[in-house]
């Protein structure tokens, strides 16, 4: 039963008393699945058993009703219930425990569940599954909430938040700390009853520990503030520059990619799929699309923005734009003139999930807008912020580079269903270090996979306000622009061969052998969901190389390198290369090109801008992106948690790199010009020298991209 005091006269419940909180908090009863008291230890007795009481830590936990971040608790008074307080799971040295427990929940309906909880014997590796909830409702259907040292708990020992927990209550004894993490889990079925809550441990080394599991009637934010005092981290970033933004117009420059955006859009008729899994224009041209999404707030727009963000659009080379719709009961009266305008510009339309709204006749009959259903879309997100936009902000600060088997081409590899024409929805949020990542590894595997359609980013009114408004430089991702025409131009123009077809077994990558995890990526991989019977390709399996303790391997064009052991992806085509990840003081080498850079971390890529190879181009564009930040950003030690988004001016680091072209012969009418963000040229000389047939190049620090033209 939970006590809570009186603190105003608002009625809620926590389990059947009243509650002074608007939301309604219900702490379930563990009295009778807790099988271990705060006063007794996992470890040896010694002479000492104060000491030991005391270092174990769970001595000093309050018991009843408390409250952690905001939410309130019932951890059971050991007294009161036969010397029990919580409940342990099996480990592998602690056979003693069970290995699963059945909380009942009594038939609760529940937006929010949030486990009080941690683990002994966990150690500090990411992400490693000790247990899982199984969330049972009464209709029999089953939703399971894995638990993994890292993520949704810490271990006991150095306590600390993750992107997805955060440390409720917080202990120090002598030089050791130690914590308990909350854990809050979104109910996608909150209007289902809970039957139970199976709790289980995979018994391993770690044995999961539960304390206490609140629920609540209506999503809940966890209190911004920890009872761990912070350690704190900044970036140096004095010999950084100011970044003056992309919100210009960069018509007639070398990032101008308005030419591979056809306008007006449907000049070809309607879109529409070849039977099988390729679109094509009614005329029959084969259709392909880079995109974006519109945030909120697109209705408001007025005819001359919109104008203004489709010039934007078109030049940077984006020829389709998504619109979600979920939640909108009407269908928005605006639609039809945003879409007229991008529709001017060589920009189609895409609305999603449209559930029971039906397109009105104008927009079902105009060409320029993709028919609803025609293509399957993928969703991905990386480093998306746990809380948001609340601050401190919790998100994961690592980058796909190092993780190729969990990152957006994965992901969305895996989900991807064979036979059908298929698009990517694909997120990466700052802030991270690591963005300028994206783009360029996104274009890559949209040609090397196939995909029909590459949507990414987000458009909001921030990003055309002529300066990057704070909450804008957070969401909209400057580093993200600054690759985006190369990345469209790649793309758009099939730059990369595609993979030989791949079948995955499974479409779950939990249910993957870490070999066939790479192998997807590899190869044009995904599952097969219909009668029609899919083979692997033969040759797909055969002249590769696969390491998957270096999470390595080279795709079977050979023309994407990725090493997740250095963090680094190399792709080499004829008309673009690139090197991606991290490349400070490394050999970056290959048939068209080297580069050598102090930089830690970056995008630096070569894409011809005419219809030649790399090696006899005479109009070559090279954009170089490195890391950047808010003036004064303040992260925990760990960097997983913003403290502080700093304020304005946005922030970059120079790339200091030398870069040498591999020509088929000398050409001494070649220049060279440096140019910013907006594509405008910048009154500076770039270093040039030839040796034999090789064109070497310096990079003019504050320059984020180098022409080279006749």
């Amino acid at each position: 039963m939970c006590k809570a005091p009186l603190l105003f006269l608002v009625f809620g419940i926590c389990a059947k008393t009243l509650w002074a909180d608007p939301v309604g908090f219900h702490c379930l009863d563990l009295s009778k699945v807790a099988n271990r008291g705060v006063t007794q230890s996992f470890d040896e007795v010694t002479q000492n058993v104060q000491d030991l009481q005391e270092k174990i830590g769970f001595k000093n936990l309050p018991v009843g009703l408390q409250t952690f971040r905001g939410i309130p608790f019932q951890i059971i008074d050991p007294v009161q219930n036969g010397g029990r307080s919580f409940v342990v799971l099996k480990g592998h040295h602690q056979s003693e425990f069970p290995e699963a427990v059945s909380i009942p929940v009594d038939h609760l309906k529940t937006a929010e569940l949030f486990f009080l909880q941690t683990c002994r014997w966990g150690g500090t590796a990411p992400d490693i599954k000790i247990g899982e909830y199984d969330i049972v409702y009464d209709d029999g259907q089953v939703t399971v909430i894995p638990l993994h040292v890292g993520l949704e708990l810490s271990n006991f020992w150095y306590a600390d938040d993750t992107s997805v927990s955060f440390v409720g209550w917080w202990n120090k004894y002598k030089n050791a700390e130690m914590g308990l993490s909350i854990f809050p889990w979104k109910n996608p079925s909150p209007n289902k009853p809970i039957q139970t809550i199976l709790f289980k441990s995979v018994g391993k080394v770690p044995i999961p520990i539960l304390f206490a599991v609140t629920a609540a009637d209506q999503e809940t934010a966890v209190a911004a503030v920890s009872p761990k005092p912070e350690k704190i981290f900044q970036t140096d970033t004095t010999k950084w520059l100011p970044f003056t933004g992309v919100t210009a117009s960069v018509q007639g420059s070398a990032l101008d990619m308005s030419a591979w955006v056809e306008a007006p859009a449907g000049k070809h008729g309607a879109v529409k799929t070849d039977d099988y899994e390729k679109l094509l224009f009614a005329d029959g041209t084969p259709a392909r699309f880079w995109g974006t999404l519109l945030g909120d707030g697109w209705t408001t727009w007025p005819a001359d923005q919109i104008a203004q963000i489709a010039g934007r659009l078109a030049s940077s080379g984006c020829n389709l734009v998504a619109i979600n719709l979920a939640g909108v009961d009407v269908f928005p009266d605006a639609a039809v003139g945003m879409v007229a305008g991008f529709k001017a510009k060589g920009i189609y339309t895409c609305f999603l999930n449209l559930n029971k709204l039906t397109l009105p006749a104008v927009l079902a009959q105009d060409p320029a807008v993709i028919p609803p259903g025609l293509l399957t879309f993928g969703q991905a997100a990386w480093n998306k912020p746990a809380v948001d936009p609340v601050f401190p902000l919790m998100f994961k600060d690592d980058p796909m580079v190092r993780r190729p088997a969990e990152s957006l081409p994965a992901q969305l590899s895996f989900s991807r269903p064979l036979g059908v024409p298929y698009g990517v929805l694909w997120q990466d949020a700052r802030p991270n270090e690591y963005l300028s990542e994206a783009p360029l590894l996104m274009a890559t595997y949209g040609l090397f996979e196939n995909w029909d359609a590459v949507l990414g980013m987000k458009v909001t009114e921030a990003d055309w306000g002529g300066e990057l408004e704070m909450d804008g430089d957070l969401l909209n991702k400057p580093a993200l622009w600054l690759q985006w025409p190369l990345a469209a131009l790649a793309y758009l123009r099939g730059d990369l061969k595609q993979g030989r077809l791949f079948v995955l077994k499974s479409q779950d990558p939990a249910q993957l052998k870490a070999l066939d995890q790479l192998k997807a990526l590899a190869h044009r991989s995904g599952f097969n969901p219909g009668p029609k019977h899919l083979k692997t390709d033969p040759l797909a399996e055969m002249d590769i190389k696969v390491k998957t303790k270096e999470q390595s391997f080279n795709s079977d064009t050979k023309q994407i390198l990725w090493r997740g052991i250095t963090g680094s992806v190399a792709v080499e085509s004829p008309r673009f290369t690139a090197f991606i990840g991290f490349l400070g003081d490394r050999k970056l080498n290959n048939s068209i090109w080297t580069v050598a850079t102090p930089n830690w971390f970056g995008s630096i890529c070569a894409i011809s801008l005419v219809d030649r190879e790399l090696t006899n181009s005479t109009h070559i564009l090279i954009g170089g992106t490195t890391r950047m930040e808010n003036t004064g950003m303040v992260y925990n030690q760990a960097k997983t948690k913003l403290i502080d988004k700093g304020k304005a001016p946005l922030l970059f680091e120079p790339l200091s790199a030398k870069i040498t072209l591999k020509r088929g012969r000398q050409d001494l009418k070649l220049k060279a010009r440096a140019l910013d963000a907006n594509g405008k040229a910048i009154a500076v000389k770039v270093p040039l020298k030839w040796s034999k047939n090789n064109l070497t190049l310096s990079w003019v620090p504050s320059a984020f991209y180098l022409e080279v033209y006749r």
